[in-house]
């Protein structure tokens, strides 16, 4: 068995001539939670119907646990794909949804699911097109915990979920977590919120892998700085300078790098992760 929950290898894939992954390889370890972060059309949605075999390469390969999903189902077997959007009959009830789960996955845990049924105050009778979208959220969220599958990914977890209730969930994902390690892929806009959560930070833009690097280390050396123009810039001076705003004479300074300078006068804040995602794939445009 591969040491990597994930491994991409030059991982290709292009739809006619628009190239929408380009050569992307990284590794993710087991047992870690990761943020997959990327702009609408950055190459997200192709990675991840990729990893669950619902098209193939172009080139290159993805590997679960050192096994290729389209060509081994066992590997299938290891993963959890909860969709922004579930794909399921309309006719069909929610406890029925619960029932197919438990021939789909085999860690799912069917006392866990009823306890989350509970928590979301999900209606089980109900059929699937009488659900609300934060309903077929929770349902999602329901299926991804409860599952308890190696490799679990969640894309847009939260839409249409109230604040408490997605607050629910991020403390389900990590209490669960402590007693049953597995690796999770969280793939949200909701960046500043869920960023708590993320041990490790996947950025991708127009088909590359712009960043893949722990989270605490990425923001250490992400800096905004605010004060007179002129002893901001100084501050900035051997920074990569990723955005500037400036009014009546004081200048705000987003910049990335080790050797921030000590001026008097000067503010310095942490750079919310957010942000930096914002600044770092308008660069990469640019």
């Amino acid at each position: 068995m591969s040491e990597y929950a994930l491994e991409l290898k030059g991982l290709t894939h292009r739809y006619g001539k628009h190239v929408a992954l380009d050569n992307m390889s990284f590794q993710l370890e087991p047992g870690r939670i990761y943020g997959l972060l990327g702009r609408n059309g950055a190459g997200k949605t192709t990675l991840l119907n990729i990893l669950s075999a619902a098209i193939f390469p172009t080139s290159g390969e993805a590997l679960i646990f050192g096994e290729r999903a389209h060509e081994h189902l066992a590997a299938l077997k290891r993963l959890c794909f909860v969709r922004e959007k579930g794909m399921y009959p309309p006719a069909i009830r929610v406890r029925e949804v619960l029932k197919a789960c438990e021939a789909l996955y085999p860690n799912w845990d069917k006392d866990y699911a009823q306890r989350l049924v509970q928590r979301f105050e999900l209606n089980d009778k109900k059929r699937y097109k009488q659900l609300s979208r934060g309903m077929e959220s929770s349902l999602g969220l329901i299926i991804g915990l409860a599952s308890r599958a190696p490799l679990t990914i969640f894309d847009e977890p939260s839409l249409g979920l109230d604040a408490a209730a997605r607050e629910h969930f991020y403390d389900e994902l990590l209490h669960d977590l402590e007693q049953f390690p597995r690796t999770v892929i969280i793939s949200t806009h909701l960046i500043d919120e869920v960023a708590r959560i993320f041990e490790e930070v996947v950025i991708v833009d127009k088909g590359r892998l712009v960043v893949h690097e722990p989270t605490e280390q990425l923001l250490s050396r992400a800096y905004q700085i605010t004060g007179p123009a002129d002893k901001a810039e100084q501050a900035a001076r051997n920074l990569k300078i990723l955005h500037r705003d400036s009014l009546a004479g004081v200048a705000v300074i987003s910049a990335m790098g080790e050797d921030l300078e000590e001026v008097p006068g000067v503010t310095v804040e942490p750079l919310p992760l957010q942000k930096l995602f914002v600044y770092m794939t308008e660069e990469e445009e640019k």
